[in-house]
């Protein structure tokens, strides 16, 4: 430490006076001098030379070297002298100008402070500006390298959602150009894949316009914040105050959100052949029909069923039940004794008197604790509005919102190759230009075994009779399968 301080006194003594720099003046040759040992070289005469170098000048300089680029930050600025705000160049306490920074106490210092330091990690001012300077350019550079990968991905994003849009106008225009040919027995079908896909393209690019909205937002802040680091860098002035803006930008850039998340973009494709052979008149004959029973074995004790195993209703009084492993034991569930692992399939359910159900479907396991968990996939009526849940994940949407009441019949659908699950609300037949089938939700299932119709239903209304709940299991396609692509 000796050492460094000898040769820091050696490199801020004055070439004429042999004492430490008082008032340096720096010449135009880099070299110092201490500001009345220049006036002395001077001695009025029109030009002088470098004790160092022998360079010679024949210009006056100021003495004041603050005070001059202060008058430079204003000539170009284009501002009057009333402009400049008042800046501290020195030491206060010592009336001394700043010539060294303590690094252990980040404060800038006179020779005179310095002597309190001197045990301390300290630096010349100039060098540890610059040191701080090549600091905040390497951080500059990180946040330039983050915020290219943030246009990158807004680029990515628009173009995904273009393609969302043009994929859907191409999807809707092959759904309608099918179904011309096949218009009388498919127009209600027509209608639903319609609006399924309508309502999901709103959906996705309702959620592409956030991502981008957010990625945009993120990126604009970055541009803005690499603007003022870069400008900071670029720009002269006092080493105290470089130093005093650089810690507050270079906290900003450090804490520059850059961040990017994954977002899953699906595409849709029409499998027109499987369509026309389903619906060809060599092939239009009824649908197999079977009848869906519930799982006596998987009832709440709180709910009763009924001898043939097609209703069930809650009852204030909990039922004697044995002991067995797929029992529910804290939600008034139920599940039917059919599970599913391929092909397409639908069934309906009537719903009366009760305060609040859940319509669905779920996997059994992994593990004996599911009997425990609520149904995986489930439309639910809380006696206020509809809601969709996938676990303990709440879906809304400007449709669920809109219903008022709750539907009399429920269609759920199953695609178990399309790993989808749609709800439609089931209106009345008889009435006169009305589709009979609305959708109201459609899950993308990830299923981990068969997939089993469930119920959950509470108190009855009272007044009311138990009705069954489930009605016929139907023959059913699903026409329309995804294709997942990921961004990372």
């Amino acid at each position: 430490m000796s050492s460094a301080v000898s040769d820091l006194e050696a490199e801020l003594k004055c070439a004429i006076c042999l004492s430490i720099y008082r008032q340096p003046v720096q010449l135009g040759c880099g070299h110092n001098l201490c500001g009345c040992c220049l006036e002395r070289l001077r001695g009025g005469r029109d030009s002088y030379s470098c004790p160092e170098c022998r360079a010679v000048f024949s210009c006056r300089l100021s003495t004041d070297i603050q005070h001059e680029c202060l008058l430079l930050e204003k000539g170009s600025d284009g501002k009057s002298e009333e402009e400049v705000p008042p800046t501290v160049t020195g030491c206060a306490e010592h009336k001394e100008p700043w010539e060294f920074f303590c690094c252990q106490h980040k404060v800038c210092l006179c020779r005179s402070c310095w002597e309190k330091h001197r045990e301390h990690s300290w630096q010349p001012l100039e060098k540890a500006a610059a040191d701080r300077r090549a600091t905040l350019l390497e951080e500059a550079g990180r946040l330039e390298q983050a915020q290219a990968l943030l246009q990158d991905t807004v680029d990515w994003l628009q173009g995904a959602q273009a393609q969302l849009r043009a994929d859907r106008a191409r999807l809707r225009e092959q759904v309608s150009g099918l179904f011309t040919s096949i218009r009388e027995i498919l127009t209600t079908e027509e209608h639903g894949i319609l609006d399924s896909i309508e309502a999901e393209e709103r959906m996705e690019d309702s959620r592409l316009a956030d991502r981008v909205g957010e990625m945009s937002s993120k990126r604009d802040a970055s541009q803005q914040l690499l603007a003022e680091a870069r400008a900071l860098a670029r720009v002269e002035l006092p080493h105290w105050q470089f130093i005093t803006l650089y810690h507050e930008t270079l906290d900003r850039l450090q804490k520059a959100d850059v961040h990017v998340r994954s977002i899953t973009v699906q595409k849709r494709e029409l499998d027109s052949q499987e369509l026309l052979l389903k619906w060809s008149p060599s092939a239009r004959t009824p649908a197999p029909r079977q009848r869906l029973t519930l799982d006596p074995n998987t009832a709440h004790c709180n709910l009763s069923l009924s001898s043939d195993l097609r209703s069930a209703e809650w009852v204030e009084q909990r039922r004697p039940c044995p002991a067995h492993p797929e029992r529910f034991r804290l939600h008034p569930q139920v599940l039917c004794s059919q599970g599913f692992t391929s092909g397409q399939h639908s069934w309906e359910v009537t719903l009366t008197g009760t305060r609040r159900w859940e319509v669905g479907a779920t996997c059994k396991g992994p593990g004996p604790s599911w009997v425990d968990s609520c149904i995986a996939w489930a439309l639910r009526w809380d006696g206020r509005r509809l809601q969709a849940f996938e676990g303990n994940t709440r879906h809304s949407s400007p449709l669920l919102h809109s219903m008022q009441q709750a539907p009399g019949r429920i269609r759920v659908c199953l695609d178990c190759e399309g790993s989808m699950l749609s709800f439609f609300a089931i209106a009345d037949e008889s009435a006169p230009g009305k589709d009979i089938r609305n959708l109201l939700h459609t899950f993308h299932i990830k299923a981990q075994g068969p997939v089993f119709p469930g119920f959950y239903l509470e108190q009855i209304t009272k007044g009311k009779n138990s009705e069954p709940i489930i009605r016929d299991l139907l023959s059913s396609a699903m026409w329309i399968h995804s294709v997942q692509r990921e961004l990372c």
